[in-house]
């Protein structure tokens, strides 16, 4: 093989791995299609799935990543395809990833998907009382470095026995076809247009955050952040605890 004919090979190689890198499906899309597919082994007698929500809020949109409506209750899963060690406080407002010493903090997932819930009862009203389990799934490539003891937060091979330990019927299956109906319903056809809508809704969210801290106000329930001593060091801490458990390093 000539020279030449080496260098164009890996010249459409790069060219190549550039356009999947932008045009490619992100890491997060593929984590949710690996969840989908394990959602998908639960018993269709008993359960329906829906995937990739994106619902109509007061502000914006509520982007979810998957509903599994059931006779035992209804399932509100947020996805994670994260690497490393994941760590930090059930009630933090941000958690940390650290791979290989580089560190990146996220949004607690627990208070992200807590967000999803209110949407998703907003659109479901007149079908309360309703049972909704919220539960964070991440990738088996993080380490999650922490005790959570309130909140459903699991790998993804842990998903289906987390969901099936719920056995006590909440609903028929008749109401569990009105409430997908319903969602289907109202949800927001996938579009650029409602890509915008939902990253506006994010931002604005991020803005009215940190403008509540910034006044001392939590931005969960608008109570008094108050200063505190933890095992950790100080902290700042919701004034109406315990309803409210938000902290603020």
């Amino acid at each position: 093989m000539e020279p030449n004919d080496i260098l164009y090979g890996l010249g459409a190689i790069f060219v190549l791995a550039i356009l999947i890198r932008i045009f490619g499906p992100s890491k997060g899309k593929v984590g949710e299609r690996k969840v989908a597919n394990k959602l998908d082994w639960l018993p269709r007698n008993k359960y329906m799935v829906i995937n990739d929500v994106i619902l109509p809020t007061p502000h914006g949109t509520s982007q979810i990543d998957h509903i599994v409506v059931s006779i035992y209750g209804i399932f509100v899963i947020e996805t994670k395809y994260y690497t490393g060690w994941i760590y930090g406080g059930e009630h933090s407002e941000y958690w940390t990833q650290n791979v290989y010493g580089e560190k990146h903090q996220f949004y607690n997932p627990i208070f992200q998907n807590e967000g999803h819930v209110r949407a998703l009862r907003r659109v479901l009203a007149e079908f309360e009382p309703l049972d909704i389990i919220p539960i964070v799934a991440f990738s088996g490539t993080a380490d999650i470095k922490m005790d959570i003891k309130e909140s459903h937060v699991v790998y993804w091979s842990q998903l289906r026995r987390c969901i099936r330990r719920y056995n006590k019927e909440r609903h028929t299956w008749k109401e569990v076809k009105a409430i997908c109906d319903r969602i289907y319903e109202v949800k927001l056809k996938p579009s650029r247009r409602t890509q915008r809508r939902h990253m506006t809704g994010v931002r604005s969210a991020q803005i009215h955050r940190e403008r509540a801290i910034k006044e001392g106000r939590c931005p969960r329930c608008g109570g008094i952040l108050v200063e505190r001593d933890g095992q950790f060091g100080r902290f700042y801490g919701c004034s109406n605890y315990p309803r409210c458990r938000f902290i603020l390093k």
